[in-house]
C-alpha cells in the first residue's frame, strides 16, 4: 500500500450561503483516479470563501481551503488538503 498515489480532480457541487459570515462554502463528492489496483470515495465542504467580493464572498477571484479524509479503501486512506484553483473567466465563452 505504501508508495502509490491518486490524482483527484472534482467540481464543487452546491453552494451553500452563509449570510452571517458575507461568504458561502461549497459541497462535493468525488472519486479519486485507480492506482496500486483500488481508488477512494471522497466528500465534504470547502472553508468559506477567501478574498471574495459580493454579499456573499463570490466574485471572480476567490478561492476555497478544502481538508478531508478519503474513505477506508484497501486497509488506508489518504489526506486531501489544500486550496481550490480561483475561479477564472473565460472571455467570449458561451455555454
Amino acid at each position: 500500500m505504501r508508495g502509490h498515489r491518486h490524482l483527484f480532480s472534482n467540481i464543487s457541487d452546491i453552494v451553500v450561503r452563509v449570510p452571517s459570515a458575507r461568504s458561502h462554502f461549497h459541497l462535493f463528492r468525488a472519486i479519486t483516479t485507480t492506482s496500486d489496483g483500488h481508488r477512494h470515495l471522497y466528500f465534504g465542504r470547502t472553508g468559506l470563501s477567501i478574498n471574495g467580493s459580493g454579499p456573499f464572498g463570490g466574485g471572480p477571484n476567490h478561492f476555497h481551503r478544502v481538508d478531508v479524509l478519503t474513505q477506508f479503501t484497501n486497509g488506508h486512506r489518504h489526506r486531501i488538503n489544500g486550496t481550490t484553483t480561483t475561479n477564472r473567466v473565460i472571455r467570449d465563452s458561451r455555454p
